[in-house]
């Protein structure tokens, strides 16, 4: 199995890269054109918590509740929002400055983050991944979680489920801690869950949701709830 590096993207503040495993696709038997039938899988919707909103793209819709707000991704916006946020949200500020100096806004799709001032900011991203090499998600799953500890150091996975539908949307997830070093220099350690969907189109969203390893127990409960908001638009 090759393995490709997708590039870097960043998250709470620092870059991460991830690696992507590929392999040949499996050949197709011909059938004759009348005997095609086309299926489309039914698109789930999950009912929303009240106060959540939706936010819509092309491919994809995801949710957030009314504590978090999306941050837009071209430079004035990303200026705008580190302005407002100085004296507001400082965290945010920070971390908003660091995605704008590194220019890997460019590598995000849909960037949003908690309203609230912490001192470590809970964020979600999106990214697309074309993965019209490799029909084996679970193969390319384990690939990638056995890489994410070399490629993001210090990094360790704590699971991996390799095989999920959510939302009617074949996927899997993993979870994993990794440290930061703050702006005051104080070395903490962020807790992540990342869920890879493919839809049929073969096109692939990897959806990232990070915070505080130190509130786990009530972050990573709504980190995947936010995850798993994730459902494919029907053109």
């Amino acid at each position: 199995m090759q393995n490709r590096i997708l590039g870097p993207l960043v998250a709470a503040a620092i870059i991460l890269i991830f690696l992507a495993a590929c392999g040949g696709e499996p050949a197709t038997p011909t059938r004759p054109a009348e005997t095609v039938v086309p299926t489309r899988r039914p698109v789930i919707v999950p009912t929303l918590p009240p106060g959540w909103t939706p936010y819509s793209r092309t491919a994809y819709q995801i949710a957030l509740p009314n504590t978090w707000q999306e941050v837009k991704l071209s430079r004035d916006a990303l200026k705008n929002t580190i302005a407002a946020a100085q004296e507001s949200n400082p965290p945010l500020a920070e971390q908003l400055r660091a995605l704008l100096e590194s220019e890997q806004y460019d590598s995000f799709l849909f960037y949003g983050a908690e309203k609230n001032s912490a001192s470590v900011v809970q964020n979600v991203s999106i990214t697309h991944l074309a993965l019209e090499e490799t029909n084996d998600l679970q193969t390319f799953s384990q690939s990638y979680a056995d890489a994410f500890p070399n490629i993001v150091r210090g990094s360790k996975v704590l699971e991996l489920q390799s095989s999920l539908r959510v939302n009617g949307i074949e996927a899997s997830s993993i979870v994993y801690d990794m440290p930061l070093v703050d702006g005051a220099g104080n070395l903490i350690t962020l807790r992540g869950v990342q869920f890879l969907f493919r839809l049929e189109s073969g096109d692939a969203y990897l959806v990232s949701v990070t915070g505080d390893a130190g509130d786990a127990d009530t972050f990573m409960p709504l980190a995947r709830q936010i995850a798993t908001s994730f459902v494919a638009v029907t053109p």
